[in-house]
């Protein structure tokens, strides 16, 4: 048993399932957050006791986004080898939201206890998308390597 995992997770096929799965979470999770911003607009601000925004339309509009995102991540975990730029889009959110976070609280002293939105949004997912980039790129070499040249 222990040489037959030996030979799957050296296959990447180990990897492979837990990557398939992590983006099938990710999907879901992203998918409910998204529909239920897009409901309740103002949920992000009372959660962290913050006002409403004045426009909540806004935050409706960022639901549905998020949620698109959703739809992105369950299509990668469908293939894993055919949408690696669906991976760069929902990466770069994941490390440019936070930054913007960032700014937004030295700025405009947005309450630091918010960082709680980044960090189950974004950053718990940060290593399953490097996870998913190396794995993608050993696949890439591999393919490379077997093709003639």
């Amino acid at each position: 048993m222990r040489i037959c995992l030996r030979k799957l997770y050296a296959a990447g096929m180990v990897q492979e399932a837990l990557l398939r799965r992590a983006f099938r979470v990710a999907a879901v999770y992203n998918v409910s957050w998204g529909v239920a911003t897009a409901i309740y607009p103002n949920l992000f601000f009372d959660i962290f006791g913050l006002a409403p925004i004045n426009y909540p339309f806004v935050m409706s509009g960022l639901g549905m986004c998020i949620a698109l995102y959703g739809y992105g991540y369950w299509v990668v975990a469908g293939d894993l080898r055919r949408y690696p730029q669906l991976v760069i889009i929902g990466f770069l959110g994941k490390t440019i939201g936070p930054i913007g976070w960032l700014w937004t609280v030295i700025s405009t002293g947005l309450p630091l206890r918010t960082m709680w939105t980044n960090v189950f949004n974004d950053l718990i997912w940060l290593p399953f998308f490097i996870a998913y980039f190396l794995w993608y790129r050993r696949q890439v070499g591999a393919l490379s390597a077997a093709s003639p040249g």
